[in-house]
């Protein structure tokens, strides 16, 4: 998990990422922002363009980050999933 990607989309902001690492946990592609190829600088230039022709996907993808930070990232869930991993860990020894 990036923490700059997860304060972007909490702050409503779309986020165009690579499928580097977790950043496709993050950045659903079409519905909080961006997923490009990475290196593909077209792929890349495209988004953007694409962000700057549609302002309306700025306000979608940007609710919908929030929300999906919102649901995915708070205390609670983060707490649950840890608890989670600890049983499972527990379980499997």
């Amino acid at each position: 998990m990036n923490v700059s990607i997860s304060q972007a989309l909490a702050t409503g902001l779309p986020v165009i990422a690579t499928r580097h690492s977790g950043f496709p946990e993050q950045v659903i592609d079409g519905v909080n922002g961006f997923i490009v190829p990475e290196g593909d600088v077209k792929a890349l230039a495209d988004a953007i363009v694409k962000m700057i022709e549609h302002p309306e996907l700025w306000t979608q993808f940007g609710r919908a980050g929030r929300e999906h930070v919102i649901k995915n990232y708070n205390a609670d869930t983060l707490m649950d999933k840890q608890v989670e991993i600890y049983r499972s860990l527990i379980n499997d020894f």
